[in-house]
């Protein structure tokens, strides 16, 4: 019987090529993930304060239109009318009805007036989840 020989012809190398691939397009992701969410929350509002109420964290596809002191519409940044409102939550309907949430952030000086027309634009397309951004009850 031959005695089986160890193969020792050379040096075993790991390919760390798509290791780093993956490297790279997890820092980007997370580069991107991290300033859309900054950009949400960029336009500055003085908030109402509420008593009571948590956000649910079981939600994963949030519209946010936030609502200028002097009443202007924002979408993702961008000023909006009331057209514009319609045909950008039509097309977020239509890809995710059943997980779509409305969160309005409006100014507390706003009157609702201003307000109104933006909750007919979401009951027209459908979405029955809508939250105003508050500020929890501040301790004295």
């Amino acid at each position: 019987m031959r005695s089986p020989k160890l193969i020792a012809s050379g040096t075993a190398t790991i390919n760390m090529t798509p290791m780093i691939d993956i490297v790279f397009l997890l820092i980007i992701f997370f580069l991107v993930s991290s300033h859309l969410s900054k950009q949400e929350n960029a336009i500055e509002l003085k908030l109402p304060t509420a008593q009571s109420g948590l956000e649910d964290p079981s939600v994963r596809d949030t519209v946010v239109v936030h609502v200028l002191p002097d009443g202007q519409w924002m979408l993702a940044g961008v000023p909006v009318h009331r057209a514009g409102l319609e045909s950008s939550l039509r097309r977020r309907v239509a890809l995710a009805a059943d997980t779509l949430r409305l969160k309005i952030r409006t100014d507390q000086s706003v009157p609702y007036e201003k307000i109104e027309p933006i909750l007919s634009v979401a009951a027209a397309q459908g979405i029955g989840d809508i939250v105003f951004s508050v500020y929890g009850e501040r301790s004295p």
